[in-house]
């Protein structure tokens, strides 16, 4: 299944939507600062968002200026006031995230002044080249390194960030077994996935109702097809 396919178009363009619901991180776009947009986009990848949680995105977007998402700023703060500037926004999420995030801001901060554009820069612009750059240096930018959460991030950064990244359109990550189902009813062949696929399928698992047509942007539904 393509990028272009009618599942992920519903997702991403369709007036309607996917089953009713939108891209819930394109509230990020809203916000001017592109870093600034890096920021939040660069947090939720590490909480690892669920794609139907419209109202985290919307609660790290309010937070948009706030010293929590700025590099500069909390890497010179400890991970403790970080966990502790996590619950006073309300970011729910594990206890080790604070200290993820406090080392990821002490990364970027570090090589980059507290740049992820310039992170990006440094490596052409090109996902494949940033995903190998964050593979060869874990230590410094933990879990943000790992194959799966470097893809979503890219992702987010193309679509979302407004850096037109190389090679954005052959990021994989590996089909979640609990998709395998759904991708054969679109008739998605393989064992890998682009990150915006997956998340369109999540979707549409979650929300999908079946012989519905109220609020669906997407025409071909193969649920209804087998009624």
């Amino acid at each position: 299944m393509t990028l272009s396919s009618p599942l992920v178009q519903a997702l991403t363009s369709h007036p309607l939507g996917l089953c009713g619901q939108h891209d819930p991180a394109k509230v990020v776009g809203s916000v001017a600062s592109l870093e600034q947009r890096l920021n939040i986009l660069t947090f939720g990848a590490v909480l690892d968002l669920n794609p139907l949680s419209p109202e985290r995105w919307s609660a790290l977007t309010a937070f948009h200026d706030d010293w929590l998402l700025d590099p500069s700023q909390a890497a010179y703060r400890t991970s403790r006031e970080v966990l502790t500037g996590m619950r006073a926004a309300h970011l729910s999420g594990p206890a080790h995230i604070a200290r993820v995030w406090w080392q990821l801001c002490r990364g970027v901060q570090g090589r980059f002044k507290g740049s992820w554009r310039d992170l990006l820069e440094a490596n052409g612009e090109n996902a494949h080249t940033l995903q190998g750059y964050l593979a060869k240096n874990k230590a410094t930018f933990p879990v943000l390194a790992g194959p799966v959460i470097s893809a979503r991030w890219l992702d987010l950064v193309h679509r979302i960030g407004g850096v037109t990244l190389t090679g954005w359109e052959t990021l994989s990550v590996p089909l979640p077994s609990g998709q395998v189902k759904s991708a054969g009813l679109f008739g998605m062949p393989g064992d890998r996935i682009h990150p915006l696929v997956s998340a369109a399928l999540y979707t549409w698992e979650a929300s999908c109702r079946e012989r519905s047509r109220a609020a669906c942007g997407l025409s071909d539904c193969p649920r209804r097809k087998a009624v």
